[in-house]
C-alpha cells in the first residue's frame, strides 16, 4: 500500500521548510557580516587616528585590566571585541613598559606590541661630564618615570648593590645619554653607567702612553677628573694633562683648585679663601702631594684620553685668563707675570654658562702669588 503526502505538502517543499530557508540565509549573511566586521576591526581599521598614543602597562597587570585601561584612555573603542581575540591567545604574555602606539595603529597591532614588547617608549637621561656623584644623584631624583630605589641609601649601599662595596662612587659613572622606559629603577641607569665607565677606562688604559706616573687605571681616572674640572676648552685638555704629569714626576704639589673646592664640599661659598688652601684634608693638593684619594667628578672620554696621552712639554704652571683659556708657563717667574696679567678685568668675559664647574675660581691672583709651593 502506498501512502501519499497530503496535497500541497511535498517532502522537500513544505511551507515550513520554505520559511526556514530565508532565515538560514539571513543568519549566514549576518554571521559573515559579523566576522567581516570583527576582522576589519582587528586588522584594518585604525583606532589611533589623530596623534600617537602612549600607554603604560603596569607590572603585574592582568589582561582584563589592561583592556579596561586601554578603553578608559580611549585607545581602543570596543574592548569586548578584543577580549574575544585575547581569549584565543591565552598563551600570550603581557610585557611591562610604556608604549608609543603610532598614528594608524589597529587593535591587533596594539595587542602585538604589548605582548612582544615592540615600540616601547624610551626617555633620555644624560650624565654631564664634570658632574659630581651628588649632582648625579640629584638629577636621578628629579627625573620623572624612574622608580627611585636609591632614595635614602648612602654611597656604600649603592656601591654594594652594584657589586663593588670597596669603591667610592665618585667618578665611576660614564658621562653619556642613557635611555630608559618608565618604571625601571634609578639603580639600573647607575649600573649601565658604571659598567660603561669600567669598559671605556680599561680599554683606554691598555693603549696608554709610556712612562706615565699612574700606578693603575684608577689613578688615571682620578687624573682625568682633575683635567675635566680644569679644562674649559677641549684643545687644552692634553696640555693641562701634561702639566699634571710634569708636576707629579717632579714630586711637586699639584695645586689644582678644583680639588680644594671638592674637599670643602657644601662649605664652598663660591670663593677660595686663604684658609681653604691651608686646610688639611685629603683632597687639598695645596697641602698634600700626589693625586687626591678619589676622582672629584665624572670625567669625559676626552679627559680620560688626555690623562693617558698627555702632551709632552715643559710647562709646570697655568693660570686661567678669564675667557676659558689658560696661560701656560715653564717657570715660576713666567707664571707670576701671567698671573699679574690675568686679573679681575677678565672675570666679566668668562662664560656664565660654565657656572657649576670650578673654572671661575681660578681667576684669583693671590692663590698663586701667596701660596705657590714648588
Amino acid at each position: 500500500m502506498v501512502f501519499l503526502p497530503p496535497q500541497g505538502e511535498g517532502v522537500l517543499g513544505t511551507p515550513h521548510m520554505n520559511k526556514i530557508k530565508p532565515f538560514l540565509f539571513s543568519t549566514l549573511i549576518f554571521l559573515v557580516a559579523c566576522f567581516a566586521s570583527f576582522w576589519l576591526y582587528l586588522f584594518l581599521v585604525p583606532v589611533v587616528t589623530d596623534n600617537d598614543a602612549t600607554f603604560y602597562l603596569k607590572p603585574g597587570a592582568s589582561k582584563k585590566t589592561v583592556l579596561a585601561e586601554l578603553s578608559q584612555q580611549h585607545i581602543i573603542p570596543h574592548p569586548f571585541l578584543l577580549s574575544l581575540y585575547v581569549f584565543s591567545q591565552r598563551s600570550a604574555l603581557l610585557k611591562t613598559g610604556e608604549y608609543r602606539f603610532p598614528k594608524g595603529s589597529t587593535t591587533l597591532s596594539i595587542w602585538k606590541q604589548i605582548t612582544t614588547g615592540a615600540g616601547l617608549l624610551y626617555h633620555p637621561f644624560t650624565i654631564i661630564p664634570g658632574w659630581s656623584f651628588h649632582q648625579l644623584r640629584q638629577a636621578l631624583l628629579q627625573t620623572e618615570g624612574l622608580r627611585h630605589l636609591i632614595v635614602g641609601w648612602d654611597d656604600k649601599q649603592i656601591m654594594t648593590s652594584l657589586g663593588h662595596p670597596e669603591r667610592a662612587p665618585e667618578g665611576e659613572f660614564f658621562p653619556e645619554t642613557y635611555y630608559y622606559t618608565k618604571g625601571i629603577s634609578d639603580l639600573v641607569i647607575l649600573k649601565r653607567a658604571f659598567d660603561l665607565m669600567q669598559l671605556k677606562l680599561n680599554e683606554a688604559w691598555e693603549t696608554r702612553a709610556s712612562s706615565l706616573p699612574y700606578q693603575d687605571a684608577y689613578q688615571a681616572l682620578i687624573a682625568a677628573s682633575l683635567i675635566e674640572k680644569e679644562a674649559y676648552r677641549s684643545g687644552e685638555r692634553v696640555v693641562i694633562a701634561g702639566v699634571l704629569v710634569n708636576r707629579l714626576q717632579k714630586d711637586m704639589l699639584l695645586q689644582f683648585d678644583p680639588t680644594v673646592i671638592y674637599g670643602l664640599g657644601p662649605r664652598y661659598d663660591g670663593k677660595i679663601h686663604r684658609e681653604n688652601l691651608q686646610e688639611d684634608n685629603a683632597y687639598n693638593t695645596y697641602v698634600h702631594k700626589g693625586l687626591p684619594p678619589t676622582p672629584i667628578a665624572m670625567p669625559s672620554m676626552a679627559s680620560i684620553q688626555a690623562a693617558l696621552h698627555p702632551q709632552v712639554h715643559a710647562y709646570l704652571y697655568f693660570v686661567a685668563k678669564g675667557d676659558g683659556s689658560h696661560q701656560f708657563s715653564t717657570t715660576l717667574a713666567q707664571h707670576n707675570i701671567a698671573v699679574s696679567t690675568s686679573g679681575p678685568a677678565f672675570i666679566s668675559t668668562f662664560p656664565k654658562s660654565h657656572t657649576g664647574y670650578f673654572n671661575e675660581s681660578k681667576i684669583k691672583n693671590y692663590l698663586y702669588r701667596l701660596l705657590d709651593k714648588t
